[in-house]
């Protein structure tokens, strides 16, 4: 996997010597890859090889809107600028990034990605895109025990997460908790739903609910679960049989799983704090099939 999955053994990607030189092209200069060819087969050829992965993969993250300096810090957006000499990569297709990999990001906003990937995707489709959604309101309890610390591993390493953590220690109670997500402009989640109804909407996008996708282990059903793995698998064009999926879909040992069941708002949430959700979302719940 690559994008914003939290790096694990599991998901690492391993590049064989022609991936990694064609990733490496992309990177480097003309002279620099050249210099990079007679090093094949040392550990300097390697070192220089993950480098360019690592950059190119930071590249994508920026053209595709991903919020890389106040989540990582200005010197991983710098560094991703030192390493690559190629001054052609902007018009490097998503296409050329290594094949087999899937691509995992949050969020996808118009106003930032680079319309250079819009482009491809409209003229060829690929890569095929899968929005995956979840009711709003339990969207808000996931994140706040996310943040707090709740799951696994904890919240994970963006800097936005620390400062969070500790607002939100400071609301006693959840209906506290849930008041101020609900009114803070900058909190994680404020207003992608909003900005992902184009997703939602277009009808080359695949469209799975989480409540679909964890199936009865997670207060689902079989049968909506069937259905939803069938369109993703044929939406990628993958023809294994659905049935050998979905037992694997709904894992409690993910690092960021706490309990991953449907309509946990309404043990959380107050009346207050179901006034306050329409009035900040308006009609969001009826446009996503939740009302």
């Amino acid at each position: 996997m690559a994008g914003v999955p939290r790096p694990e053994p599991s998901n690492v990607p391993h590049f064989d010597i022609e991936q990694r030189k064609k990733t490496a092209s992309l990177v480097y200069s003309e002279s620099d890859y050249k210099e990079l060819l007679d090093l094949e087969g040392t550990e300097e050829f390697f070192r220089r090889t993950d480098e360019a992965w690592s950059a190119l993969l930071w590249h994508w993250q920026r053209r595709l809107g991903q919020q890389v300096v106040n989540r990582y810090g200005q010197a991983r957006h710098d560094h991703t600028d030192q390493v690559i000499t190629n001054d052609h990569i902007s018009y490097a297709k998503f296409a050329d990034t290594p094949p087999g990999l899937c691509w995992i990001f949050h969020e996808l906003d118009l106003a930032r990605v680079d319309g250079n990937f819009l482009g491809e995707w409209i003229e060829t489709g690929n890569p095929p895109l899968i929005f995956n959604y979840r009711d709003p309101r339990d969207v808000v309890i996931s994140l706040i025990n996310f943040i707090e610390g709740r799951t696994r591993q904890g919240y994970g390493n963006f800097y936005e997460y620390d400062l969070f953590n500790a607002i939100l220690k400071t609301k006693p109670t959840w209906e506290e908790k849930i008041d101020y997500v609900l009114r803070e402009p900058s909190f994680i989640a404020r207003t992608e739903f909003e900005r992902a109804t184009w997703l939602l909407n277009h009808p080359n996008v695949c469209k799975l609910r989480y409540e679909d996708l964890v199936g009865p282990n997670g207060g689902g059903s079989r049968e909506g679960q069937l259905d939803a793995v069938t369109r993703l698998l044929r939406h990628i064009g993958d023809d294994r049989d659905p049935e050998q999926v979905l037992d694997r879909i709904y894992d409690p040992g993910s690092w960021s799983f706490f309990q991953g069941r449907i309509g946990a708002w309404r043990d959380k949430f107050t009346d207050a704090n179901l006034a306050r959700f329409k009035e900040v979302h308006g009609d969001l719940l009826e446009q996503y099939g939740y009302e």
